[in-house]
């Protein structure tokens, strides 16, 4: 069979012949093997970091029509061994589900128009979104990229990509399935994102209103998951329990999604058409962030940014306690405000060191603003906006942003403030026991936090990847 795993990769490659292509065609026809062969090798193919073509060829779609790519054309051999292959792992019913709209829609070999019922065919949305209605009284958005299955009236295969989905029908009769397990939706609003590598799976959930259930390959892994509550899933194979992470700060992607505002007409919904799903959304809320934009696309760095973001607010909550503080502090019996807060400003200062993030690796655009949105405008002939898509520049002066690097150098500038007034007024001074011994022991360990925290600021100003 060696010769023939070459010629699946050459048909990935979109290196193969059509003499080698009919060959490999009827191997496939009749080994269970090299189909499995291919899977792995196409799934492999999509998480390479470096390769960023597709085995599906591109091509515009027209309102009314469904296009597939043509079996023997350049790019078209990969779209016909998914079809092929398809044939053997997949039943095909008669597809009940419709998709109503998209924004921005740019797919990858089946293309599907507005309107249109979906087909149970493997799909791959690479760019945009979509809003897809199923019988069980189920509105799901795919946003891109993302690859697909639509595998029954009632239930898709989500192998890659982010969803969200509102189930207002029989409890149970809605599910989604993922490489690491089953989500069956009971009454509620609820969001999936899928993301794998070579050797691991990862599922992220969320529910946004009543619960859901989850169901693994293994019994033990099965459970419930409520209203405001998330889980990370991470599987190896279906052999292996999996390990799930429950309600992780830093899990929180999905925005509540509105699938219940009315459609756009159709003179708005051709002002939208070049604005992408998930930035027209943005363009809702003034709050929009320009490293999203910029990291548009890639969703591992997206989910390390929500991280940073998350520790950023944490953070900027914590020291504009203390700043109130000194704001409204009043000095008395010539006590300054660095020696009545010592305790909490070295808690603080403990709180960076002694941490589990590791704050020297937080890169500069992650710690401050160094990119604002711009938003480029088009108006027609009456001077009315058609076309608003928002840009990503770069700004010649960061600023503050999160304020992570700004409240790291606060809190290095408060620590230094409470280290020289330890050593003006003698060892004994930071002990509850007036102990020199013991003030010079807290001395040190505070001159070494000061030491890590310069460190981790210098760090990061210098981490410009």
């Amino acid at each position: 069979m060696k010769n023939y795993e070459k010629l699946v990769w050459k048909l990935i490659d979109r290196e193969i012949s059509d003499i080698e292509f009919a060959d490999l065609q009827a191997k496939l026809l009749s080994c269970k093997e090299l189909r499995e062969y291919y899977q792995e090798c196409l799934e492999t193919d999509s998480t390479l970091v470096s390769r960023h073509h597709s085995p599906f060829l591109g091509f515009q779609e027209k309102k009314t029509e469904k296009k597939i790519v043509p079996f023997f054309t350049y790019g078209g051999w990969a779209a016909a061994v998914i079809v092929l292959f398809s044939v053997f792992f997949f039943s095909h019913p008669e597809p009940s589900a419709l998709l109503v709209s998209s924004e921005g829609a740019d797919w990858r070999g089946i293309a599907v128009s507005d309107g249109d019922s979906m087909p149970t065919d493997m799909l791959h949305l690479h760019r945009g979104a979509i809003e897809v209605d199923f019988p069980s009284k189920t509105k799901v958005v795919i946003e891109a990229p993302a690859y697909f299955q639509i595998s029954s009236a009632n239930s898709l295969i989500l192998g890659q990509g982010m969803l969200t989905a509102t189930h207002e029908g029989k409890p149970g009769s809605f599910s989604v399935q993922t490489p690491v397990g089953s989500f069956f939706d009971l009454g509620t609003q609820f969001g999936v994102f899928v993301d794998h590598t070579i050797e691991e799976a990862t599922v992220i959930t969320e529910v946004f209103e009543g619960n859901i259930k989850f169901e693994g390959f293994n019994k033990n892994d099965s459970r419930f998951i409520n209203e405001g509550e998330n889980a990370i899933i991470k599987g190896h194979n279906r052999n292996e329990s999996l390990k799930i992470i429950a309600n992780h700060p830093y899990a929180q992607l999905f925005p509540r999604p509105n699938l219940k505002a009315k459609s756009p007409t159709s003179a708005e919904q051709k002002g939208l058409s070049e604005i992408p799903f998930a930035d027209a959304r943005k363009s809702e809320s003034p709050d929009i962030d320009a490293i999203d934009i910029m990291l548009d696309g890639n969703l591992r760095a997206q989910i390390n940014y929500s991280m940073v973001k998350g520790i950023a607010s944490a953070l900027d909550q914590k020291v504009k306690i203390l700043e109130n503080a000194k704001n409204n502090y009043t000095p008395s019996d010539n006590i300054t405000f660095a020696e009545a807060a010592m305790r909490q400003i070295e808690a603080m200062g403990q709180s960076i060191v002694e941490s589990y993030v590791k704050f020297p690796e937080i890169r500069y655009w992650e710690a401050c603003q160094t990119a604002e949105v711009i938003w480029d405008e088009q108006r027609n002939e009456e001077g009315q906006i058609t076309h608003r898509i928002p840009h990503a520049q770069r700004l010649k002066q960061p600023r503050e942003g999160n304020r992570l690097l700004k409240n790291l150098e606060t809190i290095r500038e408060w620590i230094t403030d409470v280290h020289i007034i330890h050593e003006n007024k003698g060892m004994g001074w930071a002990s509850k026991f007036g102990c020199p011994e013991d003030g010079k022991a807290i001395f040190d360990k505070r001159n070494k936090n000061l030491l890590a925290i310069t460190y981790a600021i210098d760090s990061i100003k210098s981490n410009l990847d």
